[in-house]
């Protein structure tokens, strides 16, 4: 990954398994011990629920069309889905699977939620207004105009003061291709940091010092740190999630070369490559509290499992 490393990162062939979910599987969320995995499934208009403990789907929840990106909140106890078909957010209430949908605009794809579980903050593209705002006690909706460009993907900083939101724009646009920094108290503008081309997705690290942007067309990773705001640019692979993190290093999916990624945090080097068996159109991955990973793979309608450990 480094410029400057002539060394080829490790790779480790572990087998993988995979459970059958719903339609063009993409976005993925685990709970916090592991036990559940949440899967949007884009195609087939749901998301399906897998037991991680017998390798299992244990639930079909019907949500609206074209299911994206999921996050879970509420110490697991609620799930937000963005349907970009139709403008909503789907709120699952992950104990009795119930299922209400908040309207929120145009095409939602990004979605993070508030440190303190107030806010569900959502990318969209309406009308110059490229983010919205869920207040999870009432579900009333507010919105964001004056950033920059159509918004993608969206992160919060660890002491919830600062959104991330990634946005791109047509090649004559004013801000192609950036990273907005806004306070997530104001919403005013702090910066905006030029990223490589189409930044997919923004991952703030788990002690907030940096955050990484995917450059998905690129194949670049740019890298903030969000004390000096300085960034550096790193060659990478065709990923469109976000950057996981583990308990050492991170990892990431090369959808081209069917592999999971593992990458230093402190070199930013690709140290290891994981082949995932039997994977066609690998997407999205989150990683549990032993390393293992779920990946879910658009063109099987499959999650593959696989042993990072």
């Amino acid at each position: 990954m480094s410029h400057n490393s002539s060394s080829s990162p490790l790779i480790t062939r572990n087998r993988s398994d995979s459970i059958a979910v719903g339609e063009g599987p993409r976005g993925l969320a685990i709970n916090q011990d592991g036990s559940r995995v949440f899967v949007c499934n884009y195609i087939s208009g749901n998301v399906s629920v897998i037991d991680t403990r017998n390798k299992k789907v244990i639930r079909a929840i019907a949500v609206e069309r074209y299911p994206q990106n999921i996050v879970l909140a509420h110490g697991g106890k609620r799930a937000y889905v963005t349907n970009y078909g139709s403008s909503s957010v789907s709120v699952i209430d992950t104990k009795t699977y119930e299922v209400g949908h908040v309207k929120v605009g145009t095409h939602p794809w990004g979605v993070v939620v508030s440190r303190d579980g107030k806010h569900v903050y959502v990318t969209i593209r309406q009308d110059k207004e490229w983010l919205a705002i869920i207040d999870t006690r009432t579900y009333a909706v507010s919105r964001v105009r004056g950033l920059p460009s159509p918004s993608i993907s969206v992160d919060i900083s660890q002491d919830n003061s600062r959104l991330y939101i990634s946005s791109t724009n047509s090649p004559d646009g004013p801000y192609q291709d950036a990273l907005t920094v806004i306070s997530s108290k104001t919403f005013e503008v702090i910066n905006i940091i030029k990223t490589e081309r189409y930044p997919s997705a923004v991952s703030v690290s788990p002690d907030g010092r940096k955050v990484y942007i995917v450059g998905l067309d690129a194949q670049k990773l740019t890298v903030l740190d969000t004390l000096s705001s300085t960034t550096r640019h790193f060659d990478f692979v065709t990923y469109e999630g976000k950057i996981v993190f583990g308990e050492k290093n991170a990892y990431a999916v090369d959808q081209t070369k069917k592999e999971v990624v593992e990458i230093n945090t402190d070199t930013y080097e690709m140290v290891r490559r994981t082949p995932i068996a039997g994977a066609f159109e690998p997407y999205d991955m989150v990683l549990d509290q032993h390393n293992r990973a779920y990946i879910s793979d658009y063109q099987s309608d499959e999650v593959h499992i696989l042993n990072l450990a």
